[in-house]
């Protein structure tokens, strides 16, 4: 064996193995480098395609010109806003809550956010927080422009009426004379004046009726309170009811109510009537009208929407239990208490609202057998908003009906609308603070229990509830944070 010639063909074999690899590895290299070439080159094209479908968020130059940093709170202004403004008012709500005897429910609501929910679904005696309940269906169902007529029916004959005649009450539940409302606790607003009546008679030159004036109350039932009211409500808080109402039923310089609202209607109408000049020859009575009389005069009330104000301003009973029957009497012809209340479920089943702890047996709220729930009200509240006939409809804090003396040493004074309650153990108020020319947060809150209608109770919450809602502003709003 020649190791010699061994070894340089070795050393000739290592050598060309060296040479190859370089040129191996130079090929790889290329073949990478073009592969990648022509990734990068189709990739770059599928970019600039999406590049020239998509709008920029922003050039550099308005990057650039922006006034805040891009890494800055002020991105986010409906966040920093919400936090900025709501964060003293959870603080202060908070401290509200934990304040609330056992058997109470509150519910807020601002910009669509619930903010407290204590036992929102709890049932609890309403007292007159349920004419909210009546207001919201009475406006959906009749509609805010419905009126109520009272007409006088009967035999015209040149300057008399022949026989009897016959004022068919209309179920309008502020038929008033002039000289009433100043004899009420909180005066009737958005009435209708009886002595309209005789100044229509008088315009067609009647100075004379051959006859009575008949009292007509068919529209509705003869039933005059709910059957389990309490015997110190009735006559005094509310009723006798009817259709044909004048002055809540009282006849002047009486301070007994008749029996019959019709036939106190038709003694008022009759003085009015001979006090002004009209002579009537029979005494009043009550009756049904015979269908073929023709209506000889009629005045209307002021649209529902006003009617609504009057009733939640004023707490008042008697129009609540009326707008239950008219419910009952436009949808089936009945004009009944129980017939309004099904009207009054059903709409609030097509709303949305479980009726499964919920029960309805009036609607001035007068019942102690009522049970309505803040999660209840809260959603009927959102319906209105706060701008519409509910919202404009409610008394103003130490200003005008039931709360006109009460929270004006708070931030909500002036701001707060809101509708009352109150029975031996229930206190309630619900109603909305806005707080810019379109926003207004919303509120429920009941309190039941032994002490709940002692004001030692109930006023440092309500004070409490009022400058938390008076005090919360809509500034800064998401607007004036973001970025110029």
């Amino acid at each position: 064996m020649n190791l010699v010639d061994d070894s340089n063909s070795i050393q000739r074999a290592r050598k060309k193995v060296r040479v190859g690899s370089v040129r191996v590895v130079g090929s790889l290299l290329a073949s990478v480098t073009l592969f990648g070439a022509l990734t990068l080159g189709i990739s770059w094209k599928f970019v600039h395609g999406v590049a020239q479908a998509v709008t920029p968020i922003a050039s550099s130059a308005e990057l650039q010109s922006l006034s805040a940093p891009i890494i800055n709170a002020r991105r986010t202004p409906q966040t920093l806003s919400h936090d900025v403004r709501f964060r003293s008012l959870r603080t202060q709500l908070t401290a509200l809550s934990n304040r609330l005897p056992a058997e109470s429910c509150l519910a807020i609501e601002i910009e669509g956010t619930r903010i407290v929910n204590v036992n929102p679904d709890m049932p609890l005696l309403p007292a007159s927080n349920m004419k909210l309940v009546v207001a919201m269906v009475a406006l959906d169902v009749l509609k805010p422009e419905f009126v109520f007529s009272t007409s006088l029916v009967g035999q015209a004959n040149g300057n008399s009426i022949d026989g009897d005649a016959y004022l068919i009450g209309g179920g309008d539940p502020l038929l008033v004379t002039g000289n009433y409302p100043a004899t009420e606790p909180y005066p009737s607003f958005n009435f209708t004046r009886l002595e309209n009546l005789f100044d229509a008679l008088a315009s067609k030159g009647i100075t004379r009726i051959a006859g009575s004036i008949v009292g007509d109350e068919s529209r509705y039932d003869a039933e005059r309170f709910s059957p389990t009211l309490g015997l110190g409500i009735k006559g005094t808080e509310v009723g006798p009811l009817g259709a044909l109402m004048v002055n809540d039923g009282v006849v002047s310089g009486n301070p007994i109510k008749p029996d019959n609202p019709a036939l106190g209607a038709v003694t008022e109408f009759t003085n009015t009537l001979q006090n002004n000049g009209i002579a009537v020859t029979g005494g009043p009575k009550v009756g049904t009208a015979p269908q073929d009389l023709p209506v000889i005069v009629k005045i209307d009330s002021l649209p529902l929407s006003d009617i609504v104000a009057e009733m939640l301003t004023n707490s008042d009973n008697n129009t609540a239990e009326l707008l239950v029957k008219e419910l009952g009497f436009a949808t089936s012809g009945t004009g009944t208490r129980e017939a309004g209340l099904e009207v009054i479920k059903a709409k609030l089943v097509e709303w949305g609202i479980p009726l499964d702890v919920l029960q309805f047996v009036d609607g001035s709220g007068l019942d102690r057998g009522n049970r309505l729930t803040c999660n209840t009200l809260i959603t009927l509240l959102a319906r209105d908003g706060g701008f519409g006939p509910v919202g404009v409809g409610l008394a103003t804090a130490s200003q005008t009906g039931t709360l006109r003396d009460v929270l004006g040493d708070t931030l909500g004074a002036g701001k707060l609308r809101g509708k009352t309650g109150t029975l031996t153990g229930a206190k309630a108020l619900s109603g909305f603070v806005p707080f810019s020319a379109d926003q207004a947060s919303s509120f429920s809150l009941i309190i039941n229990g032994a002490n709940s209608s002692n004001q030692t109770t109930y006023r440092p919450i309500w004070n409490a509830l009022s400058d938390a809602l008076g005090g919360f502003s809509g500034s800064p709003s998401a607007s004036e944070i973001a970025p110029n």
